[in-house]
């Protein structure tokens, strides 16, 4: 039985949380509810859970803010939020899990299902220690990246990828150093997460760090990257290229 707590300065939405947990996810138990950051600090060091739904902005400070009021974290926690507002980004770079109000049944399950994967195994400090430097640190170029491969989570940060580009339902993430990094998500995700990065999409399936491009060959057709990396540019997009890189 997974021991939860949830944080929400608004009453309906802890008791939609509580109800639809009760009826969809058996094996959750809520132990305690709280209607702001103080007194869900307290009742985590009270309770002990092992998954905590956290809202995001409350009157009396962030989710992010209850996570720095505690001496570890020695759970999961599940944020929500009633728009995609400025921390989303923060959130997702971290894999911390994330829904959005109105909660629906299959968003909650997905959420919760990937939790209990993870507390069946071990918190990742390392996944929340991201989170907060992330929130900490207020320009997004610095900002860390969790990359969930198949057999670990790999940190990265952005002057590390090289490029990404597009599998199966998957999107593979190309590093500095090391072997790429194969990602259970598509890459259309990542391509919304790093929208506000200097990331730019030269062919149908790859993505590049414009900052890592050395040059272009000289027709202009290949983007040319360290480790003697070409990637092939589409003609259309070789306009739009030049006018953002470099």
């Amino acid at each position: 039985m997974i021991k939860a707590i949830i944080i929400d300065d608004e009453r309906n939405s802890r008791d939609i949380i509580a109800l639809m947990l009760e009826r969809y996810c058996p094996n959750v138990e809520v132990l305690a509810l709280a209607n702001d950051c103080a007194e869900g600090i307290v009742k985590i060091k009270e309770y002990q859970p092992d998954l905590v739904f956290l809202d995001l902005e409350m009157p009396d400070g962030t989710g992010f803010e209850v996570l720095q009021g505690l001496d570890d974290i020695n759970f999961e926690a599940i944020f929500v939020t009633a728009f995609e507002k400025k921390f989303v980004h923060t959130i997702r770079f971290s894999e911390v899990e994330l829904i959005l109000k109105p909660i629906d049944k299959e968003s909650l399950l997905q959420a919760v299902n990937t939790v209990q994967q993870r507390i069946s195994g071990q918190v990742s400090k390392q996944r929340y220690k991201v989170l907060m430097e992330n929130f900490l640190q207020g320009r997004q170029e610095h900002w860390q990246l969790v990359l969930p491969s198949a057999t670990s989570e790999i940190m990265t940060t952005m002057d590390e990828i090289l490029y990404l580009e597009a599998g199966q339902e998957q999107c593979i993430f190309h590093l500095r150093k090391g072997a790429p990094v194969t990602v259970e998500r598509p890459f259309r995700y990542y391509l919304d997460l790093l929208g506000n990065m200097p990331f730019f999409q030269i062919n149908n399936t790859q993505t590049v760090n414009l900052k890592a491009v050395l040059q272009l060959s000289a027709d202009k057709t290949q983007v040319v990257l360290p480790n003697n990396i070409r990637l092939d540019m589409t003609d259309r997009r070789r306009k739009e290229f030049m006018s953002k890189w470099k």
